[in-house]
């Protein structure tokens, strides 16, 4: 009996041998972060983010993995950056609109009618310290503001015909946070909305018109239910954010952190340059289905703008935060219009 339990111990005292002698020589496993967005995998930013969690497997060896959970997943998106903020997921990809209540500044993304190209847009946040603004923020509710994406422009699109501004008053438009308030100068109500309910609202009448992509009129069928599109866009493009636990982004080597950095920026690039094609595509859409497109007049372009610069000092209004990131909006695109 002794003998079998010397031989019993033996074997198993081997195998723990065995287990350290080899643990070290074993390839370690990648971190997976664990993404959360608020868009569906079939949308553009669904495409963009597979791509950034490619990049980010290429260039940190394998080291780093991001696996994304798509819409509701893992958290709701009302509950999605306070559970990032608080470590329960690691990444997030959304609209920094939506969380304007907890970060001020991230409602200066959304001013209406700032910015009238991608490139622009790209510039303001890398070049002229923008995107450093919005970190600053997101750190003080333990968030890292990892960059932009951009996923085309954002306009009205409506079931009455268009001639100009005069034609908006009445009406009722699907609109949110800035937005409202340029739908309520304009003469029109605001109605809070839920994307997903938008289709059926126009399809009933509940509502007259959308502030939202151009490219939806394909992707969301929207052509079904639309007869205008009117031009400019109010967002040109529209920013859709990048989010990392703080926590989480200080725990990565320097290595990977910049592996982090190059990804996010070489998707910003891309798809600020998609977004063009894609506005370009959503127009060509229209007219292919028989929807108007309208070019608002150089007075009623004015007068739309005056609207969106009283929401503009508004906004800076509201915090000293907002008043910070307003002015240095405003400051680098007033430069760029006086050129």
């Amino acid at each position: 009996m002794k003998s079998k339990m010397a031989k019993i111990f033996g074997v198993v005292t081997m195998l723990c041998l065995a287990v350290v002698l080899f643990a070290g020589s074993a390839p370690a496993a990648g971190k997976v972060l664990r993404l959360q967005t608020v868009y569906p995998e079939t949308s553009h930013g669904g495409e963009y983010l597979k791509r950034l969690a490619a990049s980010v497997d290429k260039y940190t060896n394998g080291q780093v993995k991001i696996k994304i959970f798509w819409p509701n997943q893992l958290v709701k998106m009302k509950e999605a950056y306070t559970a990032l903020s608080k470590g329960m997921i690691d990444m997030l990809y959304a609209g920094s609109i939506y969380y304007a209540g907890i970060v001020p500044a991230a409602r200066s993304e959304f001013l209406p009618l700032t910015w009238s190209s991608p490139q622009e847009a790209v510039s303001l946040y890398y070049d002229q310290g923008y995107l450093n603004l919005l970190r600053k923020a997101n750190a003080e509710k333990g968030v890292w503001f990892m960059g932009p994406t951009f996923l085309a422009s954002m306009g009205f699109m409506t079931n009455f015909d268009v001639t100009g501004l005069d034609s908006f008053k009445g009406k009722k438009f699907r609109g949110i946070s800035v937005d409202a308030t340029l739908i309520r100068k304009m003469g029109a109500s605001p109605v809070a909305m839920a994307p997903t309910d938008m289709y059926a609202a126009m399809k009933r009448g509940t509502i007259d018109g959308i502030i939202y992509p151009f490219y939806s009129l394909d992707t969301y069928k929207f052509y079904e239910v639309v007869s205008c599109v009117v031009l400019p866009g109010v967002h040109n493009p529209v920013p859709v954010d990048l989010f990392m636990n703080l926590k989480v982004w200080k725990s990565l080597s320097p290595q990977n952190q910049q592996a982090f950095e190059r990804a996010t920026k070489e998707i910003c690039q891309e798809t600020a340059t998609q977004s063009q094609k894609w506005d370009a595509g959503a127009i060509a859409f229209a007219k292919k289905h028989n929807i108007k497109v309208v070019e608002l007049n150089k007075a009623d372009r004015q007068k739309l703008m005056g609207f969106a610069q009283e929401d503009w000092k508004a906004t800076a209004a509201k915090s000293p935060e907002l008043k910070e990131a307003t002015d240095l909006i405003l400051n680098y695109v007033n430069s760029k219009k006086s050129k």
